[in-house]
């Protein structure tokens, strides 16, 4: 089935409904009388944005080393009770296939309300931060050993090359990290775990019925990673964080996190070189 829709798939591109572009081509299709959606990576070899550059230098990350693992990595999703996943089908180092999914997208890095909504990702979050992890990466890979050294490394490497100039932008974000620095020299940060969570968590990445979440359906992003990088971002896309805790103590207490918030606000916020003015007007107020 695999390699029979993946040829199927490559051979009539050409003719199936083009959908939005990102970091992939988006592209719906039948198949044997059933929908499919295929996304066609763009992010590969040396042709990378910010922000799956970060990927590459932080987790050693890449898309082609990613659609190797999905299988496992939808294994590990599909088991969770509490949000639905789209079924994967097929992958190869170029193009990823998908069960389609009905829903709504929402186009806001802020979760919607929905009746129960900050409750039920308490538990689809606890529920993937259960198992422990010795190492960071990509999943059955978790070839790094050494997180926060990295991610400072990438930090100060991506500082030098853009954003070096006396703009206040740039000089802002230099104090910021210097500030990190000498804090993680004196008391250097550790993860209460390393678990399986999405590093560009948003409520983009969901389906939605009426503003209730029916299912997740974006795996691209999904590694071994510090749970607190996870949390950090949910503490700001959710309106109603006691729902979310109370959902996620049904598998685990809430670590603390807020103490590392701005280590991982900074390290997605270096991504915007390209687009500067994003400090200004989003990041700041998390810096």
């Amino acid at each position: 089935m695999q390699n029979s829709i993946l040829t199927f798939a490559k051979e009539n591109l050409h003719t199936f409904e083009k959908g939005g572009v990102s970091s992939n081509e988006i592209y719906f299709f039948e198949y044997q009388n059933k929908k499919y959606v295929l996304k066609k990576a763009l992010m590969l070899g040396d042709n990378l944005s910010p922000f799956w550059q970060m990927m590459k230098n932080v987790f050693n990350f890449t898309f082609e080393k990613q659609a190797a693992v999905l299988p496992k990595v939808y294994n590990l999703l599909k088991d969770n009770p509490h949000i639905h996943v789209a079924p994967f089908v097929a992958a190869d180092e170029t193009t990823m296939i998908y069960g389609f999914e009905e829903g709504q997208s929402w186009d806001d890095d802020n979760f919607p309300r929905g009746q129960n909504n900050a409750f039920k990702l308490g538990q689809f979050i606890g529920y993937n931060h259960q198992v422990k992890h010795k190492n960071c990466g990509i999943v059955d890979v978790e070839d790094v050993n050494d997180f926060y050294e990295r991610a400072l490394l990438h930090m100060e490497s991506t500082i030098s090359r853009h954003w070096n100039s006396d703009d206040e932008n740039n000089k802002y974000v230099r104090t910021v990290f210097e500030k990190l620095k000498n804090q993680y020299s004196t008391a250097p940060f550790r993860s209460q775990n390393y678990s399986l969570m999405m590093v560009d968590m948003c409520a983009d990445q969901f389906l939605y019925k009426n503003e209730d979440i029916i299912a997740c359906v974006d795996l691209d992003a999904y590694i071994i990673g510090p749970v607190e990088w996870e949390l950090s971002f949910l503490h700001n896309q959710i309106e109603d964080w006691e729902s979310f805790k109370k959902g996620y103590e049904t598998y685990q207490p809430l670590p603390p996190f807020e103490n590392q918030s701005q280590f991982f606000y900074l390290l997605m916020a270096l991504n915007s070189y390209n687009n500067k003015s994003e400090i200004e007007v989003f990041w700041k107020q998390f810096l």
